[in-house]
């Protein structure tokens, strides 16, 4: 395009994106400008006015009757006296003429001053796209959309400037969650230095999260209370959010401290098991959560305790009614009572541990959980079995420290029981030296002797010392070869077996007894039958 009178030059792509931009922030102020005017009461507009005419017209010397008149009217009293004084002193200001020409040069000295002289060779943006009558339309057009649902432009504004409040306090709740996941995955690398749970400290930033949002949901109201005071103020007072901010974050803080302490126990118990490799110690496996379940019991009250005084109640009272509690437990539960004090006795003296193979009250099984007032058992068949402390007077443990695997060997009455010896402590000595069975028989086997004649064996008895959990498995193998060798020389194993008597008569004699003989000869004919058919086969 050629130069003219505008001078314009060809446009770039950058130049279109300012001239946008220029635009849509032109539109905005135009808005906020017909907005503004909007909402400008007449009387802000009458003052505005008369106090820039104060300010430019020079000083006038009021006359004898404008003298006598703020004099009048200091001694006047407020209200519709004042104002018909300001009226006359308008009239007698009318009435002088030289007074009258010396305003009128005011007011043109303050229309010259006020008008912006704009040059014509500058061509602004807003003229061309006609802003001003863009707003005041747009305005016109939100103004009667308003008026169909009964809203001014205050209460527009009031409206608007909650959502932005909101949107921003959701930005904020956003950054907060971000912040908390980033800080959780910075911990990720330290965890697996320690040796720690993935979800170690995790608690943490659950809690930042929630704190984040309740903050956002206060000062949503807190916000609300403010822009309509007289419909969601009479409900909420700002004195009572503020208050009740206060309380809020101070329990978080109570919460947040208390939630460390547990973690950072947890942690440390963690690191210690992992780095230590204590695991396999039955005994700490049983005291460790046992005494983590008595530290959360006791910073549970302790909290609670703490978050109670910080809402200004006085646990004093609470804690007198809780020992008057504890005595009518200790009288009404007595049976719980008697748990705790055999479950603390059973663990103090290491009666029995996780992992151990007893038998408690009529119940067989593993111990696979203890508590201060029961204990759980998992039988072979994966039943479990709960039993309480009051009801266990005998612990049986089968697997404490090492086993021993009874073997009772019965044998027929014409054996030698010397070579059945020697027998067995080959065998012996055969899983002694087995990769395999070696290092689970701590002591060469134990023969007994002869234990006890049977109705149809002589029984040998004998046991073989293992380690604690393997007894089955190595008494198992131990049959198992036992039996194997057994038919390799010929010892007779015996089984149950009746001798039938027919008794005496009064001889002494045994009586006839009466034997009766079937006639097979109908099965030798079905033989024969089956025989000369294969033959003619053939």
């Amino acid at each position: 395009m050629s130069k003219g009178k505008y001078q314009y030059n060809h446009w770039k792509t950058k130049d279109l994106l300012r001239l946008t931009s220029a635009t849509l922030f032109s539109i905005l102020i135009g808005l906020s400008s017909a907005l503004s005017n909007a909402q400008v009461p007449q009387e802000a507009i009458n003052l505005k006015t008369t106090e820039s005419h104060k300010t430019k017209s020079p000083t006038i010397q009021p006359s004898d009757e404008s003298q006598t008149a703020p004099t009048q009217s200091n001694s006047a009293p407020n209200g519709e006296d004042a104002q018909v004084q300001e009226i006359d002193q308008l009239i007698q200001l009318l009435q002088n003429p030289e007074r009258r020409a010396a305003l009128i040069d005011n007011l043109e000295e303050l229309r010259d001053t006020t008008t912006v002289k704009e040059n014509p060779d500058i061509l602004k943006i807003s003229d061309v796209l006609v802003v001003d009558e863009i707003a005041t339309e747009v305005v016109k057009d939100y103004t009667k959309f308003l008026s169909v649902f009964g809203l001014t432009a205050n209460q527009a504004g009031s409206f608007l400037l909650l959502g932005i409040s909101i949107v921003l306090l959701l930005a904020v709740v956003l950054s907060n969650n971000l912040l908390a996941s980033f800080m959780h995955k910075k911990l990720s690398p330290i965890r697996r230095k320690l040796s720690l749970n993935s979800n170690r400290f995790s608690p943490l930033f659950r809690l930042q999260r929630w704190l984040g949002y309740f903050l956002a949901a206060l000062l949503v109201i807190y916000t609300a209370s403010e822009l309509f005071p007289t419909s969601v103020g009479i409900f909420v007072s700002k004195d009572t959010l503020i208050e009740f901010a206060e309380i809020a974050l101070a329990l978080f803080s109570v919460l947040a401290i208390f939630i460390s302490i547990w973690e950072m126990i947890n942690a440390a118990t963690e690191h210690y098991f992992n780095t230590h490799h204590t695991s396999s110690n039955a005994r700490m496996r049983t005291l460790v959560p046992l005494a983590k379940n008595i530290l959360l019991f006791l910073l549970s009250i302790m909290g609670a305790l703490v978050l109670l005084s910080e809402l200004d109640i006085n646990v004093m009272p609470l804690l007198a009614g809780a020992g008057v509690f504890g005595i009518a437990v200790g009288f009404g539960a007595q049976a719980l009572v008697k748990d705790f004090l055999t479950g603390f006795t059973v663990l103090l003296e290491d009666l029995l541990q996780i992992g151990d193979i007893v038998k408690v009250g009529g119940r067989t099984g593993e111990v696979t959980n203890i508590t201060l007032r029961k204990v759980e058992l998992r039988a072979l068949d994966g039943t479990v079995y709960t039993v309480p402390f009051s009801d266990i007077s005998v612990v049986d443990n089968l697997t404490k420290h090492f086993s021993y695997y009874l073997l009772e060997i019965g044998v027929a009455y014409r054996e030698n029981t010397d070579n059945v010896i020697q027998y067995l402590q080959e065998v012996d000595k055969e899983m002694r030296e087995s990769e395999e069975f070696g290092p689970l028989i701590l002591e060469p086997l134990e023969v007994l002797g002869v234990d006890a004649f049977a109705d149809s064996s002589v029984v040998i008895k004998a046991r073989t010392k293992t380690k604690a959990h393997e007894k089955w498995y190595v008494g198992r193998e131990f049959n198992r070869r036992i039996k194997l060798l057994f038919d390799k020389k010929g010892i007779e194993i015996p089984f149950p077996h009746q001798t039938l008597y027919f008794g005496e008569d009064k001889k002494g004699k045994a009586p006839a007894a009466r034997i009766e003989v079937q006639d097979d000869s109908h099965d030798n004919k079905i033989e024969d039958t089956h025989t000369k058919k294969e033959e003619s086969y053939q």
